[in-house]
């Protein structure tokens, strides 16, 4: 595997130009943002997230020719599946966010080499918060810009199995968080929710939480892979609910068994006390 410094420098340059032009949508409100809603209850979309994800996908095809792109906003033809390397981008995750002028929200670039998140840089720019993460044979980076500029250590908490801090996501009153909450004892003073995938991850990642836990659903590739690369970096676990690994290479691109980020301590225990709603949901 090569250093994969120009990868990560190209990345981390290419996202905070899509800074620059999501902040500008972000704070035009609704008629420059155009908010509609996908297909076939595909979710939100706005001009944003399309020129977004043209931009990314243009440049990385352009830099890395011989590598395959899989974007949220681009049409899935296959063609991502064949290379060893593929990027997955999310142009805005966490889109309703974004739309409603709040900050949870992200841009997302990441590189799997042979199905392995090795490279993920998460930008909240609303929140101020840049994170990048990079794992080869030679070195390892798990970096954060905060919202002061300095830069710092991405670290995890150090876990105690009896005051976990959770994050996940929007807590409506059907949700499976309530559930997930329960069963690994945490209190609902410990507990957070937030839109993005992208930024309950990065949150892991940073250390102002021990753990996220998604049910199955429609979590993507595109969600996840970039800010995985960050907590795997960063020297912690994330897999599915049954404690396999994400599949990136898999035929549907949903992950299809859930989420789970922890600290690499912790995961066993997490992975225990999910593991009747897993039973129940799998």
């Amino acid at each position: 595997m090569t250093a994969l410094n120009a990868e990560l420098s190209f990345s981390l340059d290419l996202v905070r130009e899509c800074a620059t032009i999501a902040m500008h949508y972000w704070r035009g409100g609704a008629k420059v943002l155009a908010l509609r809603e996908k297909p076939l209850g595909g979710g939100p979309i706005t001009k944003a997230d399309t020129e977004i994800n043209d931009k990314i996908v243009k440049a990385l095809h352009d830099r890395f020719p011989d590598d395959g792109v899989l974007a949220e906003e681009s049409a899935d033809d296959g063609r991502w599946r064949r290379p060893s390397r593929c990027w997955y981008v999310d142009p805005i995750d966490g889109t309703r966010e974004f739309a409603r002028g709040r900050t949870g929200w992200t841009i997302q670039v990441g590189l799997c080499i042979d199905g392995d998140p090795v490279l993920g840089v998460v930008f909240e720019p609303a929140a101020g918060h840049l994170s990048w993460g990079l794992r080869t044979e030679t070195q390892t980076v798990a970096r954060h810009q905060r919202p002061d500029n300095q830069e710092q250590d991405l670290t995890l908490r150090e876990p105690d199995p009896e005051s976990l801090v959770l994050i996940g996501g929007r807590l409506y009153p059907l949700s499976r968080q309530h559930a997930i909450r329960r069963a690994l004892g945490i209190s609902s003073d410990r507990a957070s929710s937030v839109g993005s995938v992208g930024v309950r991850l990065a949150t892991v990642a940073r250390g102002e939480a021990d753990v996220y836990v998604q049910a199955p659903g429609h979590t993507k590739m595109w969600d996840t892979c970039a800010p995985a690369a960050l907590v795997l970096a960063a020297g912690g676990l994330v897999t599915d609910l049954q404690g396999k690994p994400l599949d990136y290479r898999a035929a549907s691109v949903t992950h299809p068994s859930g989420v789970v980020a922890s600290p690499r301590p912790l995961h066993a225990e997490i992975l225990r006390r999910v593991a009747p709603l897993a039973a129940r949901w799998l």
